[in-house]
């Protein structure tokens, strides 16, 4: 009985440990990120980023980068669809909704034909630093086809995305400004469970 008494609490300081040590961690790398009430709208994003001679480019005033866990690395944000990420991030802001802690980064992905995408995707995490889910809230794209987002997210949790898309090619005798932009507009809603689930096609 003594015997599994002090099995019962080693093991007890070890969970304890454990954890104490994951909250340390989360805290710890919350430092390189700002803390932001809702909402909050990609009109703060957008000094982040200019077009240069070549493409797109990020603002020299980036924070230094960090690099995604394994997790983080192999988890394919909502939205993402034929991006590709890189391993690296800049650290941007988080925020709390209904006890779980959502991270907002922004990165340089990689688009079509290796081109790069401003990207800002939003994570949510447990209690214990681990992804529970994650979406693209604002990417710009330019090329032969440029793709832009807006979004909000509100104080009730619900994301509203407009999405935009407008083709770069033009006949000799067309006017660029009289060219069309399509939109299309979703919407998720964080849940208390940290996952972001559609609420509008």
């Amino acid at each position: 009985m003594k015997l599994f008494r002090k099995y019962l609490i080693i093991f007890s300081i070890s969970y304890l440990s454990v954890n104490y040590a994951f909250s340390t961690n989360v805290t710890s790398e919350l430092n390189y990120y700002k803390k932001i009430n809702l909402p909050y709208s990609s009109n703060e994003l957008k000094k982040y980023y200019y077009w240069g001679e070549y493409g797109l480019y990020l603002s020299p005033a980036m924070p230094f980068p960090l690099r995604f866990t394994n997790k983080e690395f192999s988890y394919k944000p909502k939205l993402f669809d034929y991006l590709a990420k890189t391993t690296f991030y800049f650290p941007h802001c988080y925020f709390y909704y209904k006890n779980i802690l959502y991270k907002g980064v922004i990165q340089m992905a990689t688009g079509e034909n290796d081109g790069k995408v401003f990207t800002f995707q939003l994570y949510s995490y447990d209690n214990q630093g681990v992804v529970i889910d994650a979406i693209l809230l604002y990417k710009v794209e330019g090329g032969e086809i440029s793709y832009w987002n807006d979004f909000i997210i509100n104080p009730n949790g619900k994301i509203l995305i407009t999405q935009y898309q407008q083709e770069n090619l033009f006949e000799d005798d067309e006017e660029p400004k009289n060219n069309q932009i399509d939109t299309k507009t979703v919407e998720f809603q964080m849940t208390p469970s940290g996952i972001f689930n559609p609420t509008k096609e």
